[in-house]
């Protein structure tokens, strides 16, 4: 249980959380707008409420943070970073669930195993009060695999490596639109993620000439 498996899970759990508070805020940004009966100038009880255009740009802020969530702090742009501050100056519950995957994030970051224990502690107990259901979803999850997130830490491996190979040959097999036999494959893989460098015909050493 590594930090790529388990952060990954807080994603999934943060755009979920994304998806529901976009769809609210676009429910009542659609809910303040009348609609017209006839085409025209608006009559009378028309009007478009003074609320529906801060509304529904309260739902495309939302809908443009999406990149911003996944990203760690420290990635952070000028203009994401102003995203999350206005989700936070909103008292969204988005901007909590990405402080959260944060807090998650720097227990793999600690000085040792029990620094580590006791930031993960600490973050399973926040995290099943948040009332937040999709992040409470997660927390059950890491409280079942504690034991194996912890000896990670102790034994400070990763699947890193692994999970980039593995996302290269699935690229390949797509660029290629299959391929008829498994040596071809297998062939095009060494080149692509391997140290394996072949001599090309044109790279050869030139025939030193005989002299005259």
């Amino acid at each position: 249980m590594d930090p790529f498996h388990v952060v990954s899970r807080m994603n999934d759990a943060l755009d979920g959380v994304c998806r529901e508070e976009w769809q609210v805020a676009k429910r009542a940004a659609r809910a303040a707008t009348p609609r017209r009966r006839r085409p025209g100038w608006p009559s009378a009880g028309d009007e478009t409420p003074p609320d529906s255009p801060r509304l529904a740009e309260a739902a495309r802020a939302i809908k443009g943070t999406r990149l911003a969530l996944v990203k760690g702090r420290e990635s952070l742009t000028e203009s994401q970073r102003a995203k999350l501050d206005n989700l936070k100056s909103a008292g969204s519950r988005l901007f909590r669930a990405w402080e959260l995957k944060e807090d998650l994030r720097a227990v793999f970051r600690a000085g040792g195993v029990a620094e580590a224990e006791r930031l993960l502690d600490d973050w399973l107990h926040r995290v099943a009060h948040c009332r937040i259901p999709k992040v409470v979803e997660v927390v059950k999850k890491v409280r079942r695999r504690r034991g194996d997130i912890l000896r990670s830490i102790s034994l400070d491996i990763s699947k890193a490596r692994v999970e980039s190979i593995n996302n290269k040959i699935k690229v390949t097999v797509k660029m290629g639109y299959g391929f008829r036999n498994t040596d071809n494959l297998i062939a095009l893989l060494m080149l692509r993620c391997s140290d394996a460098r072949p001599q090309l015909p044109w790279d050869q050493p030139a025939p030193i000439g005989k002299a005259a």
